[in-house]
Protein backbone atom coordinates (compact mmCIF):
# COMPACT_ATOMS: atom_id res chain seq x y z
CA UNK A 1 0.00 0.00 0.00
CA UNK A 2 2.51 2.27 1.01
CA UNK A 3 4.55 1.89 -2.16
CA UNK A 4 1.09 2.28 -4.75
CA UNK A 5 0.80 5.96 -2.40
CA UNK A 6 4.45 6.68 -3.45
CA UNK A 7 3.98 5.92 -7.70
CA UNK A 8 0.84 8.13 -6.63
CA UNK A 9 2.65 10.86 -5.45
CA UNK A 10 5.28 10.95 -7.44
CA UNK A 11 2.93 10.68 -10.70
CA UNK A 12 1.03 13.63 -9.26
CA UNK A 13 4.63 15.20 -9.27
CA UNK A 14 5.79 14.82 -12.90
CA UNK A 15 2.19 15.66 -13.75
CA UNK A 16 2.13 18.99 -12.34
CA UNK A 17 5.89 19.64 -13.73
CA UNK A 18 4.65 18.40 -16.91
CA UNK A 19 1.94 20.83 -17.24
CA UNK A 20 3.59 24.00 -15.54
CA UNK A 21 6.33 23.78 -18.76
CA UNK A 22 4.06 23.06 -21.32
CA UNK A 23 1.55 26.27 -20.11
CA UNK A 24 3.43 29.50 -21.37
CA UNK A 25 4.18 31.86 -18.84
CA UNK A 26 2.93 35.47 -19.40
CA UNK A 27 4.45 38.18 -17.16
CA UNK A 28 3.64 40.94 -19.52
CA UNK A 29 1.67 43.98 -17.75
CA UNK A 30 -0.78 45.30 -20.13
CA UNK A 31 -1.92 48.06 -17.78
CA UNK A 32 1.40 48.85 -17.41
CA UNK A 33 2.07 49.32 -20.78
CA UNK A 34 -0.99 51.35 -21.30
CA UNK A 35 -0.18 54.02 -19.11
CA UNK A 36 3.57 54.20 -20.61
CA UNK A 37 1.77 54.70 -23.77
CA UNK A 38 -0.32 57.71 -23.05
CA UNK A 39 2.38 59.70 -24.10
CA UNK A 40 2.37 58.35 -27.81
CA UNK A 41 -1.05 59.64 -28.09
CA UNK A 42 -0.08 63.04 -29.43
CA UNK A 43 1.99 61.40 -32.33
CA UNK A 44 -0.44 58.69 -32.99
CA UNK A 45 -3.11 61.20 -33.41
CA UNK A 46 -0.98 63.88 -35.63
CA UNK A 47 -1.20 66.46 -33.10
CA UNK A 48 2.88 66.59 -33.18
CA UNK A 49 5.42 65.97 -36.15
CA UNK A 50 7.31 63.05 -34.07
CA UNK A 51 6.60 61.48 -31.04
CA UNK A 52 8.06 62.83 -27.06
CA UNK A 53 11.12 60.84 -26.11
CA UNK A 54 8.92 59.20 -23.40
CA UNK A 55 7.25 57.65 -25.97
CA UNK A 56 9.95 56.29 -27.61
CA UNK A 57 10.84 54.91 -23.97
CA UNK A 58 7.40 53.60 -23.72
CA UNK A 59 8.38 51.55 -26.91
CA UNK A 60 11.77 50.60 -25.41
CA UNK A 61 9.51 49.42 -22.26
CA UNK A 62 7.31 47.22 -24.14
CA UNK A 63 10.44 45.02 -25.99
CA UNK A 64 12.02 44.82 -22.81
CA UNK A 65 8.82 43.72 -21.16
CA UNK A 66 8.37 41.06 -23.50
CA UNK A 67 11.37 38.72 -23.79
CA UNK A 68 9.17 35.58 -24.64
CA UNK A 69 6.72 34.86 -26.96
CA UNK A 70 3.99 34.69 -24.64
CA UNK A 71 5.17 37.87 -23.79
CA UNK A 72 4.82 39.08 -27.32
CA UNK A 73 1.70 37.82 -27.75
CA UNK A 74 0.18 39.32 -24.76
CA UNK A 75 1.85 42.76 -25.73
CA UNK A 76 0.50 42.39 -29.47
CA UNK A 77 -3.28 41.61 -27.87
CA UNK A 78 -2.45 44.54 -24.80
CA UNK A 79 -1.24 46.85 -28.00
CA UNK A 80 -4.29 45.69 -30.64
CA UNK A 81 -7.02 46.46 -28.02
CA UNK A 82 -5.51 49.76 -27.17
CA UNK A 83 -5.16 51.06 -30.30
CA UNK A 84 -9.05 49.96 -31.07
CA UNK A 85 -10.10 51.92 -28.31
CA UNK A 86 -8.77 54.78 -30.10
CA UNK A 87 -10.47 55.16 -33.75
CA UNK A 88 -8.86 58.35 -34.43
CA UNK A 89 -4.89 56.81 -34.42
CA UNK A 90 -2.79 57.21 -37.73
CA UNK A 91 -2.42 54.07 -38.70
CA UNK A 92 0.61 54.47 -40.89
CA UNK A 93 1.96 56.12 -37.89
CA UNK A 94 1.38 53.42 -35.54
CA UNK A 95 3.15 50.69 -38.46
CA UNK A 96 5.89 53.73 -38.03
CA UNK A 97 6.46 54.05 -34.42
CA UNK A 98 9.08 51.30 -33.15
CA UNK A 99 11.39 52.45 -36.50
CA UNK A 100 10.36 56.27 -35.78
CA UNK A 101 11.62 55.40 -32.13
CA UNK A 102 14.41 53.12 -33.24
CA UNK A 103 13.16 50.54 -31.24
CA UNK A 104 12.83 46.85 -32.75
CA UNK A 105 10.19 45.47 -30.81
CA UNK A 106 10.29 41.87 -32.45
CA UNK A 107 6.77 42.14 -33.93
CA UNK A 108 5.11 44.43 -36.26
CA UNK A 109 2.06 46.60 -35.01
CA UNK A 110 -0.72 47.98 -36.41
CA UNK A 111 -4.94 48.19 -35.32
CA UNK A 112 -5.82 44.89 -37.04
CA UNK A 113 -2.46 42.94 -35.73
CA UNK A 114 -2.71 39.15 -35.75
CA UNK A 115 -0.98 37.96 -32.33
CA UNK A 116 -1.35 33.97 -32.96
CA UNK A 117 1.41 35.05 -35.98
CA UNK A 118 4.15 36.41 -33.39
CA UNK A 119 7.69 34.91 -33.47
Amino acid sequence: MKKLFVAFLAFLVVLILKTTAIEPKNDFDCLKAKFSLVSCVGYLTDIVDKPPIACCDAIAGVKSAAPTKADRVAACECLTTVASQFPNLDEARIVSLPKVCGVDIGFPISKQMNCSSIP
